[in-house]
C-alpha cells in the first residue's frame, strides 16, 4: 500500500524533519537576502540526490525529482524568509541573528518540504510524472510584490519540464493539529499598500486662514475613505481599508506643509480590488482639492487573492483523508484576510493553497508575526504526509 509507505517512511524520518526545521530556525534571513538559507536548502536536496536549479530571483532554487512513470509536472512551494523582530521564545534553537525571526512558519515549511523531497525520492517507482520542489524567497516582501511574481518571471513554471500545477502549505492557527483545511474559491486576501502624501501651505497655527491646513484635510480624507468599504462595496463581498501610519508636523503651534499616511487594502476578487482602488483615488484627489490642498495618491497592486482551483482542493482533500483519516479534511468556511504571494502562481496555473493546524486545546496559541511564536513540531509529520500523497494522487490522476 502506498499510503503505508509514505506513512512508514515519514516516521522513520520525522527526528531528521525536525532537526532540519530547529537548524534553519537558527539562522533566520531577511527577504531577498535568503543567502544562506539557500546555501543549506540546496546541500540538503544534493546529500539527498535531488538535481538542483538555480537562479531564479537570486536565492530561490528547485529541487526536482524524475518519477519512473509518465505523467505532468506538479510543483510544490516553500517559502524561505524571516521577520525583521527580536525573537521571545526561549528554546535551544533559538535565532542566532539578531533582529530577525522565523515567526511565520517557513522554517517549518521549508523541513516540511525536505521530508518530502527524503520521501519522495525513495518513491520515484510510484511517482507519475515531475514533481519540482519550488524553495522561494521574499514571501514576506510586500512592498515589492512577494518573490513569487519574481520567480515566475525567471521561468519557475516555464522551464523544462514546465510546472502545471502548484500545492502550498501554511501552518495555520485556526485548525488543530492533525487538521488540514481549505476551500475552493478565495482563500487569502489580496494585500495592496498605499501611501498618500497631502500638500498643503504651512502657517502659524493662531492664523490658520492664511495657509491651507492638511493636517485637517488629511483627517478628513482618512473619515470618508472608510465610506469606500460601506457605500461601494456589495455587501455580500468583503473588503478593508485601514490606515497604519500618519506623519505631519514638527511643532504644536504650526501648521505644517505636508502629512503623509500609510495604509492597506484587502480584497477577495478582482472587481472589488479595481473597483475600490478607483473610489479611493477619487475621495483623496477631490477631498484634497475641495479644501484647496493636493494630495499625491500611490497605490501598489501587491499580492493578488489566492485562489483555489476546484480540482486541486478535491485532490487536496482526497489525499488528505486517505493518508490521515476521514474527517482530517476541514472546509474552510471563510478565507483570510492575510496575504499571500502564492497566489502569482494560482493566477498561472490550477493551484491550491492548503492551512495545517498547530492549534492545542489548553495551550496558549501565538498566531503568525508574535515574537512569541512558536508550534508543536509534531505537525511537521503530518504536513509531509499530505504533501508527499497529494503529489502521487495528482500524478495518477493527470494520466487518468
Amino acid at each position: 500500500m502506498i499510503d503505508d509507505r509514505i506513512k512508514e517512511k515519514v516516521q522513520a524520518i520525522e527526528p531528521w524533519i525536525i532537526e532540519h526545521r530547529r537548524e534553519l530556525h537558527k539562522i533566520p534571513e531577511r527577504s531577498t537576502q535568503e543567502f544562506k538559507t539557500r546555501d543549506y536548502i540546496k546541500e540538503a536536496l544534493e546529500n539527498l540526490g535531488i538535481e538542483v536549479q538555480e537562479g531564479y530571483y537570486n536565492t530561490g532554487l528547485v529541487g526536482i525529482i524524475t518519477g519512473d512513470k509518465p505523467g505532468g509536472t506538479l510543483g510544490l512551494r516553500f517559502d524561505m524568509d524571516a521577520l525583521e523582530m527580536e525573537e521571545k521564545v526561549d528554546v535551544p534553537f533559538k535565532s542566532k541573528h539578531d533582529g530577525l525571526m522565523h515567526a511565520c512558519g517557513h522554517d517549518g515549511h521549508m523541513s516540511m518540504g525536505l521530508g518530502t523531497a527524503k520521501v519522495l525520492s525513495q518513491m520515484k517507482d510510484e511517482i507519475h510524472g515531475t514533481v519540482k520542489l519550488v524553495f522561494q524567497p521574499a514571501e514576506e516582501d510586500a512592498t515589492t510584490g512577494g518573490g513569487a511574481q519574481y520567480m515566475i518571471k525567471d521561468g519557475v513554471l516555464k522551464d523544462e519540464p514546465k510546472i502545471e500545477a502548484m500545492v502550498g502549505m501554511h501552518i495555520w492557527p485556526k485548525l488543530k493539529i492533525g487538521e488540514v483545511g481549505s476551500r475552493v474559491g478565495p482563500m487569502m486576501a489580496a494585500s495592496d499598500p498605499f501611501n498618500v502624501e497631502v500638500i498643503g501651505e504651512g502657517v502659524h497655527a493662531s492664523l490658520p486662514y492664511l495657509g491651507i491646513d492638511p493636517i485637517v484635510t488629511a483627517s478628513q480624507i482618512i473619515v470618508n475613505l472608510q465610506s469606500v468599504i460601506s457605500r461601494n462595496v456589495d455587501p455580500f463581498e468583503q473588503g478593508v481599508v485601514s490606515i497604519g501610519m500618519i506623519h505631519g508636523g514638527t511643532r504644536y503651534n504650526t501648521i505644517p506643509d505636508i502629512v503623509k499616511f500609510h495604509g492597506t487594502v484587502r480584497t477577495f476578487n478582482e472587481e472589488t480590488r479595481l473597483r475600490i482602488h478607483d473610489r479611493m483615488k477619487a475621495v483623496i484627489e477631490k477631498g484634497a482639492e475641495a479644501m484647496g490642498a493636493k494630495a499625491n495618491f500611490n497605490y501598489t497592486f501587491g499580492y493578488p487573492p489566492t485562489m483555489n482551483e476546484e480540482h486541486m482542493v478535491a485532490v487536496a482533500r482526497k489525499a488528505t483523508e486517505e493518508i490521515l483519516g476521514e474527517g482530517k479534511f476541514v472546509e474552510v468556511e471563510r478565507p483570510a484576510p492575510g496575504g499571500e504571494d502564492f497566489a502569482f502562481f494560482s493566477k498561472e496555473v490550477p493551484s491550491v493553497f492548503l492551512w495545517l493546524g498547530y492549534a492545542e486545546e489548553g495551550k496558549d496559541v501565538y498566531a503568525p508575526h508574535s515574537p512569541y511564536y512558536e508550534f508543536n513540531e509534531k505537525i511537521l509529520a503530518v504536513g509531509t504526509k499530505v504533501l508527499c500523497k497529494t503529489a502521487l494522487n495528482w500524478g495518477k490522476l493527470k494520466i487518468s
